[in-house]
């Protein structure tokens, strides 16, 4: 895979890892002691991923990094791994990063999560000082060093990056958690440590944040409330009202999403004191909220929506959020909505309940008449559907309207067809009059069954599934 692009999958995959090892810790992290000056910035203890060595388990004692990613097992390699370098001094861990080359891309993500995590909680500056040397790789340790940082000593990582802004400028630019203005791919450096340090002492966050100038300032008050308005939103809103134009704007649709979360009833009431050129946007925030937490109560609100955009928007939300737990209730709603709400909608719906319940899946598409919405159901049905009827899969492909969708979804059926019975799928691809000699060539050499009809995604409704149904 192109380096360019696989960077940014790494770093979505070491945020669930971050959640993981953030169970692991239990107990809230000790606040370090760190040097006056901040020459060193070690601190003398290691927080929240600190293991002594009477904790140690056998299962990483005496090991190497190398040994323990061999291990079988992928939560006790996790395990073994932050017990390992739980013991490593700052120097002993920067030998141990000029390891991580060797390692396998999948395990070296692992690894590297966890020991810059560790390192940067002990001795942040020779582990930003390392990231420095790594290259466009560095780039991506960044976030998890600063973050780690901010989570045991806030105060000194703030100093840091503000005497140092322009180390962190392109942190975000490749995916991640943002770079240090408010990169396109999120918040940067600024809302990393804001985020952490209000979990700490949020008024002090606040004060540092308010010290910030830009983009930047923005994104650190946002971090900040947003962190706050989770466990409490009277707080939050306190907050908020001290701000002043588009940041405390920006920090009250925070606040309705997590009312939305909470309480509909008092998220409504938040959102009617509102500036009227706000209201809409910050009750979108608000529903989206209440979606996510509970979908059947958000159903009951869809009545409530006079704007049939935005009516519309939400009936894909809700329906969305409904098919990771119910797929048919799903369906049932999106069937039942107009045929403006139904494109998006039916993509990730279909996308849950192909792969939750493949025989169900199949069985409901014969509810849908033809047209753009039957192509995107069925394109994202043979894309994600569990059956082993492959024979089914490709002949329900080729029923697609639209020529692109109708290609992709035959190309992926047959590619899959391909894993049990080669011989079965070659010859229905050569005797299908809906594919052209130049797909079935493509098909039948393992080759890019995409290329050529679109990307597939938004706005190409016609089998759009079978390329990128899921967002």
């Amino acid at each position: 895979m192109n380096q360019k692009f696989l960077f940014p999958v790494a770093t979505l995959a070491l945020g669930a890892l971050g959640g993981y090892l953030a169970g692991q810790n239990g107990k809230p992290a000790e606040k370090p002691e760190v040097n006056a000056a901040a020459t060193s910035s070690r601190s003398s203890r290691s927080g929240g991923l600190d293991i002594s060595s009477s904790r140690e388990s056998s299962s990483s004692k005496g090991r190497s990094a190398d040994q323990i990613l061999h291990m079988p097992g992928q939560l006790q390699r996790m395990q073994s791994l932050l017990e390992f370098y739980a013991s490593l001094s700052p120097e002993q861990l920067a030998e141990e990063a000029k390891k991580l080359e060797s390692i396998p891309m999948p395990e070296r993500m692992m690894a590297s999560y966890v020991l810059f995590a560790k390192w940067a909680e002990t001795d942040p500056l020779s582990a930003i000082s390392f990231s420095d040397k790594m290259g466009f790789t560095g780039m991506f340790v960044k976030p998890t060093i600063m973050q780690s940082w901010a989570s045991v000593d806030p105060q000194n990582a703030s100093k840091y990056y503000s005497e140092n802004p322009g180390q962190f400028a392109m942190m975000g630019m490749f995916g991640g958690r943002g770079g240090g203005g408010g990169g396109p791919m999120g918040n940067g450096a600024a809302s990393i440590i804001a985020g952490e340090w209000a979990r700490q002492n949020p008024e002090d966050a606040m004060a540092w944040a308010k010290s910030l100038n830009g983009s930047e300032k923005g994104n650190a008050l946002s971090s900040i409330v947003s962190q706050v308005a989770q466990t409490d939103p009277t707080k939050a809103i306190a907050m908020a009202a001290t701000l002043e134009g588009d940041d405390k704007s920006r920090a009250e649709r925070q606040i309705a999403e997590a009312l939305g979360r909470k309480d509909w009833d008092q998220a409504e009431k938040f959102i009617a004191g509102l500036p009227a050129d706000q209201q809409e946007e910050a009750r979108r925030r608000a529903f989206d909220g209440l979606a996510s937490e509970n979908p059947r109560e958000a159903m009951k609100q869809l009545a409530s929506f006079t704007d049939e955009e935005q009516r519309n928007r939400a009936t894909a939300k809700v329906a969305e959020e409904m098919s990771r737990e119910n797929p048919q209730d799903a369906f049932n709603l999106v069937v039942s909505s107009s045929a403006e709400a139904q494109g998006d909608a039916m993509r990730n719906v279909m996308m849950n309940y192909a792969r939750q319940d493949s025989a169900g899946a199949l069985a409901a598409l014969e509810k849908i008449p033809q047209g753009d919405v039957r192509d995107t159901a069925i394109g994202t049905y043979v894309f994600a559907s569990k059956s082993t009827d492959y024979a089914q899969s490709f002949a329900l492909a080729e029923t697609i309207t639209d020529e692109g969708g109708r290609q992709r979804a035959i190309g992926v059926s047959a590619a899959k067809w391909m894993t049990t019975d080669p011989d079965a799928a070659k010859a229905a691809v050569q005797a299908s009059t809906s594919l052209s000699d130049e797909v079935k060539q493509r098909v039948m050499e393992g080759g890019d069954v995409f290329r050529g009809f679109g990307s597939g995604g938004r706005g190409n409704r016609g089998g759009g599934g079978a390329a990128t149904p899921a967002r």
